[in-house]
């Protein structure tokens, strides 16, 4: 059980048996009361967004997520499969679980799955990957209003923007929790 001091953005917590990550929190103090911590909370099995009051004396569950390693095989429309690396069983998430996620994946690619009571319901995915250019318009020097920089498309569908000289077949390193050019993979 943990105290609302105890309670942090990312982590992952129990309310009525569903699990919750926290979103955001602050604390609230007013006059002549205790404090209270006021939560942002997305429920994981619905992806509904809810706003809770926890009181000072209040005592928080910690909701204990699986972690497996899995692979992601391919994508079938709006689904992207993947296999258990332990068991082989395979199973897949839908586009809404995953959200920006899925503009990282690459067939074969191994990643994480967190999972509540047997249910898959996110994916952890490795610091950066290695995506390909498929769609690069030509830089314009002495463009001063894109500060030297320019938006291609990606082999995942991710545009990003990108320095100028970057061409159509580069490889380049992703950043996948902020999503930002890291550099060019040389071959």
């Amino acid at each position: 059980m943990l105290s609302i001091r105890d309670l942090e953005k990312g982590m992952y917590i129990a309310i009525d048996g569903a699990p919750y990550e926290v979103v955001d929190r602050f604390f609230r103090a007013k006059q002549q009361r205790e404090s209270t911590a006021v939560a942002k909370l997305k429920n994981l099995l619905t992806g509904a967004a809810i706003e809770k009051t926890f009181q000072a004396a209040a005592t928080i569950e910690e909701a204990h997520l699986d972690e497996v390693r899995a692979q992601f095989l391919y994508k079938d429309g709006g689904d992207f499969n993947f296999m258990n690396e332990k068991t082989y069983d395979q199973f897949s998430l839908s586009k809404e679980q995953l959200k920006e996620k899925a503009h990282y994946l690459l067939e074969e690619m191994r990643v994480k799955i967190k999972s509540f009571q047997g249910t898959p319901l996110t994916i952890e995915l490795p610091p950066e990957v290695n995506l390909k250019v498929v769609d690069a318009p030509p830089g314009v020097r002495g463009d001063r209003e894109t500060a030297g920089t320019k938006t291609v498309t990606l082999e995942t569908g991710l545009q990003i923007d990108v320095p100028l000289h970057i061409k159509e077949g580069d490889v380049l390193r992703i950043k996948t929790k902020t999503g930002k050019y890291d550099g060019k993979v040389e071959r």
